[in-house]
């Protein structure tokens, strides 16, 4: 029998495992389940880091990503329900809702603006469940990371203890990280801001400050210039410095608003990739950096 012989340089290349291929819905996920898992894990998103969160359009490909998947890492709260049309597709009964590779980051968490009483199309785009934006506020993404850990723990219980370490530094990352975020945002505690999309309650709870009004009169619908009007009188009164809006929002009606009131705009990276963002520390890194420089009035 002939011999077959591997080169040796692919064997030193080779990994001594088998990489956990995990899928998550956002670059913000997937960049937190990289921590946890260093190279024991093959991480994607589905969505891009310059998609609306709200609108992704499922692609046949997803489904394909999904079918290969040992773990899926999901927001919840109804932010990804566009994902579960794709875990039907993918029929991977191992990563579907209550499997040992399904990961609700969501659990944990203390969900803010829970809409309570009669929920109607006329309110616009309201999440029933509660604002699904918790990872703006940096405290939540150790619950993010806490579920990714046992999600992890579960698929490959050989690699527990190295999930443990990393998810253990990762923490204390975060901690640090927060310190010195609230630091540059002491000195604003109490100022009002304006938003463009119901997106920040978590973030501005976290920091101390304080929401003046929506450029959006309800979630998902443009403003009237009524709305508009209104938003800028407030502004005046309140002498509110800056709006603040994700990456991807259109910025006609929010650069109208600061012509008319000399207030900032204020564009942040909403996700992992978005405007240079390389990680979920150097995204918080620009949100919070961009806000204070716009209410010091630089």
């Amino acid at each position: 029998m002939k011999q077959i012989l591997i080169p040796f340089w692919i064997l030193v290349t080779l990994p001594a495992w088998a990489q956990v291929r995990v899928v998550a819905t956002f670059t913000d996920l997937a960049d937190i389940t990289k921590q946890i898992g260093g190279n024991r894990v093959q991480v994607s998103s589905l969505a891009r880091p310059q998609d609306d969160f709200h609108l992704v359009t499922p692609r046949p490909s997803m489904a394909l990503e999904l079918s290969r998947a040992k773990l899926f890492v999901r927001v919840g709260m109804d932010l990804d329900l566009w994902a579960d049309d794709l875990l039907a597709a993918a029929r991977n009964a191992s990563i579907l809702r209550g499997a040992p590779g399904y990961v609700d980051c969501s659990v944990g968490v203390k969900k803010l603006e829970v809409p309570t009483g009669r929920v109607d199309p006329s309110m616009g785009d309201i999440h029933i469940y509660g604002n699904p934006h918790y990872l703006f506020d940096p405290v939540n993404a150790k619950i993010a990371a806490h579920n990714i850990l046992e999600g992890l723990k579960r698929v490959d219980p050989a690699n527990a203890q190295v999930y443990q370490q990393n998810y253990e530094a990762f923490v204390q990352q975060v901690d640090d990280h927060v310190k010195r975020w609230q630091q540059i945002l002491a000195p604003y505690r109490g100022t009002p801001v304006v938003v463009y999309h119901k997106s920040l309650p978590y973030f501005l709870q976290r920091f101390g400050l304080q929401e003046l009004a929506t450029v959006e009169p309800k979630p998902g619908i443009p403003p009237s210039p009524g709305h508009l009007r209104e938003v800028i009188a407030r502004m005046k009164s309140a002498n509110c410095r800056a709006i603040l809006l994700e990456h991807f929002r259109p910025r006609r009606f929010p650069d109208a608003i600061a012509r008319e009131t000399g207030a900032k705009v204020v564009v942040f990276p909403a996700a992992v990739g978005a405007e240079g963002t390389t990680s979920y520390f150097s995204m918080m890194d620009a949100m919070v950096n961009r806000v204070a420089s716009a209410l010091a009035g630089r």
